[in-house]
């Protein structure tokens, strides 16, 4: 008893052991089970009892067993995904044709003399009839394309899935870069407000600083999410307004509108914020009278538009010839990664002004 104890965990410490998956071959002991059922079923017809449809299809069971697995093993990883279209069908062919004349010889000499014997009575046997070893490959056959069919299936869905996977994990990983770089180039633009009222030595800079704190505090730790609330983003635009009507007094004037109902609404975390800096560094740096800049947010059933128009100089550099910096080239591509042809971006520029419109539909989570 200790001996046979002994054994069974040597062979559940075996590689063999590791190797074996219990579930798949329980699903191939399924498959056959129903398999030999459904043919002794159709079988039972032209047997005295389903006992002999039975045996007679247990007599097929190891032909196909062979030809299956060698086609599910071999050929098909080795030669068929190969792209050997042509060699493969010859194998299958040269395998069928081999387990045949093989299943033959088995059913001829062992199997329906020992099950069968009326069968062989006053029969002379012929190995070699070309009919019957086609009659028996046809029989063989049939399993053969199921499983053909079922591998190709499962393996290409399998192939798809890793594939999407793979393109899924890409996009989060460019998107956590853009998204990585949007922080800095925000935290630099604000800093750079700052900096030139400090010159100045205002007044005004203590409670900037505060708005700062009070927008790095989103930027730091509420927007490290896949969407956040419309009305947070909102506040937070709000903040950099204000922020930036301290810095630039009665040399700009901002008109700020948002319609629609904007609760229960989530977007992508500082997803409009890039728009809101480029109209403030772009239209104002240079400007040495009034500016001008105008943001109007409309929320719909399954829609957000966003437009922003702001006036420039003409000492305005180029920068915002080829549709803005960096910080527009970003949030672009992270629009065309996270919505597709779910939305649509408008950027253009005049002698006057540089004006952007942006709608996106809103997702079924969004709304």
């Amino acid at each position: 008893m200790l001996a046979l104890f002994y054994y069974i965990e040597l062979f559940k410490m075996s590689s063999l052991f590791r190797i074996l998956n219990i579930k798949q071959v329980t699903y191939h002991i399924i498959f056959w089970v129903v398999i030999m059922l459904s043919f002794a079923i159709s079988e039972w017809g032209y047997k005295q009892s389903l006992a002999d449809a039975v045996i007679f299809e247990l007599l097929y069971l190891p032909a196909r067993l062979i030809a299956v697995y060698v086609n599910w093993f071999v050929l098909i990883p080795k030669v068929l995904y190969k792209n050997k279209f042509i060699f493969y069908f010859v194998w299958l062919v040269l395998l069928l044709a081999a387990v045949s004349v093989v299943h033959r010889y088995f059913v001829l000499y062992w199997g329906y003399p020992k099950f069968f014997p009326q069968w062989m009575e006053g029969q002379h046997i012929h190995v070699w009839k070309f009919s019957r070893i086609v009659q028996m490959a046809l029989i063989i056959v049939s399993p053969v394309a199921f499983t053909t069919g079922f591998k190709l299936f499962t393996d290409w869905y399998k192939e798809r899935r890793e594939t999407e996977a793979l393109k899924r994990e890409k996009i989060d990983a460019e998107l956590k870069f853009l998204k990585s770089q949007t922080n800095p180039h925000f935290l630099f633009n604000t800093l750079n407000s700052i900096y030139g009222l400090a010159l100045e030595k205002s007044e005004k800079t203590p409670s900037l600083i505060l708005k700062l704190s009070d927008i790095l505090s989103y930027t730091l730790y509420e927007s490290n999410v896949e969407k956040v609330a419309l009305s947070k983003e909102l506040m937070l635009i709000e903040n950099i307004i204000a922020l930036e009507k301290e810095r630039y007094e009665k040399r700009v004037v901002i008109h700020y509108t948002v319609e629609g109902d904007v609760e229960g609404i989530k977007i992508p975390p500082l997803i409009l914020v890039p728009f809101i800096e480029n109209a403030f560094k772009h239209g104002l740096k240079n400007e040495v009278k009034k500016g001008q800049i105008t943001i109007h947010i409309l929320v719909s059933k399954d829609t957000l538009s966003f437009m922003i128009e702001n006036s420039i100089s003409k000492l305005e550099d180029n920068d915002i010839d080829n549709g803005g910096g960096l910080g527009l080239q970003n949030v672009s591509r992270r629009l065309e990664l996270l919505y597709g042809d779910n939305k649509e971006l408008y950027i253009n520029k005049t002698d006057t002004s540089f004006i952007v419109k942006l709608e996106i539909k809103l997702h079924h989570d969004e709304s």
